[in-house]
C-alpha cells in the first residue's frame, strides 16, 4: 500500500507573518498621495477591490494625464493638474 504526504489543513503563515499563498486581507489600506501630498487613506473593503480602481475612477471623471505607482502601502499619483486630482480623490475617499 502506498501512502502520500498529505495534510488536512492548508499551510500556516510562517513566523514572519508570510504565507505560502498570498491572501488579501479585507482590511488592507493604502495612503494616497497626489504629487507627494497626502490626500487620505483608501481602505479595501472587499476582496475584489484593487488600487487600479482609483485610476479607472479618475479616468471616468475626465482626468487622463495621471499615473499611479504603489510603493509599500503608499499609492503615489502623479498628475499635471494636482489640485483637480486632489479634489476628486478627497470625494472618492469619503464616499468609498
Amino acid at each position: 500500500m502506498e501512502t502520500y504526504n498529505q495534510t488536512a489543513f492548508p499551510p500556516l503563515p510562517n513566523a514572519r507573518g508570510g504565507s505560502q499563498y498570498e491572501v488579501k486581507n479585507s482590511s488592507d489600506s493604502y495612503d494616497i498621495y497626489v504629487n507627494n501630498e497626502y490626500v487620505g487613506k483608501k481602505v479595501m473593503v472587499t476582496q475584489t477591490e484593487d488600487l487600479t480602481d482609483i485610476m479607472d475612477f479618475l479616468k471616468t471623471q475626465g482626468v487622463e494625464d495621471v499615473n499611479g505607482k504603489l510603493d509599500g502601502d503608499h499609492y503615489q499619483i502623479t498628475a499635471n493638474d494636482p489640485e483637480q486630482v486632489k479634489d476628486i480623490m478627497k470625494v472618492y475617499l469619503e464616499n468609498r
